[in-house]
């Protein structure tokens, strides 16, 4: 028996008459060192000054219903584009903003994101004490290989972190 193009899935989708969970692409912007710590606008997010003197904020994502690639090899050519930026009166105050990796699997209390990435340093062109108190909108987009995209943004306040 031919199963077609979408083999299994597309066999189980046919027979059942509904999808296996929600596949529609989405992204949640949060932050945390070790695990997801979901923002909300208004919420205060602190400035790190870093080991080598520069400044970020630590950016972490959930993700849903795109192609994760392969975390364990930054090389595949399954990892998607992630992109990172914060905006102060609508200019762009990051140093670096894309890059492309794969993601980990996230904990099924995550539902229904499937995947995560966590700490992502978000660096900055400015100090901890030139952002001290000042309102800034932070968006994040994912690009998979397939042209699966998703996207999110949320305004925070910043204060530089007590131990710098």
């Amino acid at each position: 028996m031919a199963w077609g193009r979408f083999g299994l899935l597309g066999l189980l989708v046919a027979l059942t008459g509904c999808p296996a969970g929600d596949q529609s692409p989405g992204l949640l912007i949060g932050t945390g060192e070790v695990e997801f710590e979901p923002v909300e606008d208004g919420d205060v997010l602190q400035v790190v000054r870093g080991p080598q003197g520069g400044y970020h904020i630590l950016g972490s994502l959930l993700v849903k219903g795109v192609d994760a690639g392969d975390p364990n090899n930054l090389t595949s050519d399954r990892n998607p584009t992630m992109t990172f930026d914060v905006f102060r009166g609508g200019d762009s105050i990051i140093l670096l903003d894309s890059f492309t990796q794969g993601l980990d699997e996230a904990p099924d209390s995550e539902g229904p994101y499937s995947h995560w990435l966590v700490g992502r340093f978000v660096v900055l062109d400015q100090s901890d004490t030139a952002l001290d108190g000042e309102t800034v909108t932070i968006t994040a987009r994912i690009d998979d290989v397939d042209g699966l995209s998703a996207e999110d943004e949320v305004t925070v306040e910043l204060e530089p972190h007590p131990f710098n």
